[in-house]
């Protein structure tokens, strides 16, 4: 007599009449309101030397600033003087030509002013862009200063998540309840693969671009075991 292979018996000896634990990685996710807007701004001047240059430059920066603040937009502390000017030499002029406006020593920096509403970051573009030599191209970035709340609501969401689930498996299984016995956010293979290919499934951008809307996305992944019970 030939003996079926074990996966075939347990398939055919049916469910277990005893309680079954399922574990679920649950990625949790919610759109909290960003409270920190960061415009990244470039300002370029010129003069007839690069020392005229520089100090063209530090005057009208302080100005802009000056501007900026009162619209509610002030220099970001832990990016001032990450960029440092940078001078760039004019080539020189052709025999007997005089030099342009273009052709004179150019001196630029880039740095950021942040404000706390988008309203203010707003009339900070405005400014900038009426403001000679300034551009800001890139939309403002966004965050969020404290995301513990906002951390918070998206484990609810993925317990909440977590329970359905664990249900599906329950009335599949023939199971009456699906009762929580743990909770973790460990983060091992299984949990970090999930969160991974959660975050893959809303495009690129999502893992590798900043948020520059009104909301900041976050996302967090827990581990939730259940027991379920009570056959149907």
């Amino acid at each position: 007599m030939v003996a079926a292979p074990l996966w075939l018996a347990l398939a055919l000896a049916g469910p277990a009449a005893g309680p079954v634990t399922v574990e679920i990685v649950a990625v949790g996710h919610v759109d909290a309101p960003a409270t920190k807007f960061v415009l990244t701004i470039d300002l370029t001047t010129s003069g007839d030397s690069e020392d005229q240059a520089k100090a063209a430059l530090a005057k009208k920066k302080a100005a802009l600033l000056k501007q900026l603040s009162a619209a509610g937009a002030t220099l970001t502390p832990d990016e001032a003087g990450k960029f440092p000017p940078v001078k760039f030499d004019a080539l020189p002029s052709a025999a007997g030509e005089s030099k342009t406006a273009e052709e004179k020593p150019v001196s630029s920096e880039r740095f950021s002013v942040q404000a706390s509403t988008r309203a203010a970051i707003s009339a900070a573009q405005e400014i900038v862009s009426k403001t000679e030599g300034a551009s800001a191209d890139q939309a403002p970035v966004s965050s969020i200063g404290d995301n513990s709340s906002a951390s918070r609501a998206a484990k609810r969401d993925a317990i909440a998540r977590a329970k359905l689930d664990a249900q599906n498996y329950a009335d599949a299984l023939g199971y009456a309840t699906a009762t929580v016995v743990s909770v973790s956010e460990r983060g091992d293979l299984g949990t970090l693969f999930t969160y991974g290919m959660s975050m893959a499934a809303r495009g690129p951008k999502s893992l590798f671009e900043p948020s520059r809307g009104d909301t900041v996305p976050i996302d967090v992944a827990v581990t939730v075991t259940f027991r379920l019970d009570g056959k149907k």
